[in-house]
C-alpha cells in the first residue's frame, strides 16, 4: 500500500514541518553536546518559549520574526529549514511505496539535513547523528525486507554499505585526511539506503556527490579567494547526491552503460 494517499497528505505536511523544527534543534544543540529534550528558549534573552511560539513556520509568522519577550529578531533560518525539510520529506512520501522503506528515507532526510548544515558550519559530521542514522535505516530496511520478502535486496544493501564505506576510507587514506572519517561513516548509510534499490543507485549517489563537489569547488576557485587547500565540507554533497538518485540513476546508468 502506498504510504501517502490523498487523505494523509495533510498529516505528512504537518509531520514534515515538525521534523523541520526538530532539525533546527539538532543543528543548534548537537555540535555543543547539549541535551535534546529541554525546552526551546530565546538565544538572546534565554527565556523559555511558549508552545504556540514553537509551532513551525506559523509561530515565526505570528511573532513577526521577533522574540515575544525581548523583541530580538529571530533568524530566518528557522522557518527556512522547516520548509526545506517539509519539501524534502514529501519526495519519498509521494514517490516510494511501503511504510518501512518510506520511513527509512524520511529518517535519512531529517538527520541528513541536520548533518549537512552542521558540516557546513562546523566542518564535521558528529557520531551522535551518523551512528543512529545508520542503525535506524538498517532497522527500517530490515523491516521492509521481512514484510515484503526482500531479503535479497537487504543483502545487496549491506554489501553496498560496506563497499561504499571502504571506498571513502580509501579516499580518506589516499588524501591523508582530506576526506574525514565522518564522511566514511555517512557512506555506510548511503550505501545501505541506495543499495536497497540497486548497485546502480549506489553509483549514482557517489557520482552525484563528486560531481557536485567538483563543480562547487571549481566555482569557489573562480569567484572567490579560495585555494586548492581551502577546506570544503563534503557531507552536504553526499547527502544531496543521494537525495537526487531517484532522478539521476537512469542517467548514470546510461552514461556508464550499465543495466539495472
Amino acid at each position: 500500500m502506498h504510504l501517502a494517499p490523498s487523505n494523509l497528505i495533510g498529516t505528512w505536511i504537518a509531520l514534515g514541518l515538525a521534523f523541520g523544527s526538530f532539525v533546527t534543534v539538532l543543528v543548534a544543540r548537537v555540535p555543543g553536546r547539549q541535551g535534546l529534550v529541554s525546552f526551546s528558549h530565546c538565544p538572546s534573552c534565554n527565556h523559555a518559549l511558549a508552545a504556540k511560539d514553537n509551532i513551525p513556520v506559523i509561530g515565526f509568522l505570528l511573532l513577526r520574526g521577533k522574540c515575544r519577550y525581548c523583541k530580538a529578531k529571530i533568524s530566518l533560518r528557522y522557518p527556512l529549514i522547516e520548509l526545506l525539510t517539509l519539501a524534502c520529506v514529501m519526495m519519498p512520501v509521494l514517490k516510494f511505496e511501503g511504510w518501512w522503506f518510506v520511513l527509512a528515507w524520511v529518517n535519512f532526510i531529517v538527520l541528513g539535513i541536520a548533518l549537512a548544515l552542521i558540516d557546513l558550519e562546523h566542518h564535521r559530521l558528529p557520531d551522535r547523528l551518523t551512528v543512529p542514522l545508520f542503525v535506524i535505516c538498517l532497522f527500517l530496511l530490515t523491516g521492509d525486507a521481512i514484510a515484503n520478502d526482500h531479503l535479497h535486496r537487504l543483502t545487496i544493501a549491506i554489501i553496498g554499505a560496506f563497499a561504499l564505506s571502504f571506498f571513502y576510507l580509501f579516499v580518506n587514506v589516499a588524501s591523508r585526511g582530506g576526506m574525514g572519517m565522518g564522511d566514511v561513516k555517512l557512506a555506510l548509510t548511503i550505501g545501505l539506503l541506495t543499495g536497497y534499490i540497486s548497485f546502480a543507485t549506489v553509483l549514482a549517489a557517489s557520482f552525484g556527490a563528486f560531481l557536485l563537489g567538483s563543480v562547487i569547488g571549481i566555482g569557489m576557485l573562480v569567484v572567490s579567494s579560495a585555494t586548492r587547500k581551502t577546506a570544503v565540507p563534503f557531507g552536504p554533497f553526499m547527502i544531496i547526491g543521494t537525495f537526487l538518485t531517484p532522478w539521476t540513476t537512469q542517467y548514470v546508468v546510461s552514461i556508464l552503460n550499465l543495466g539495472h
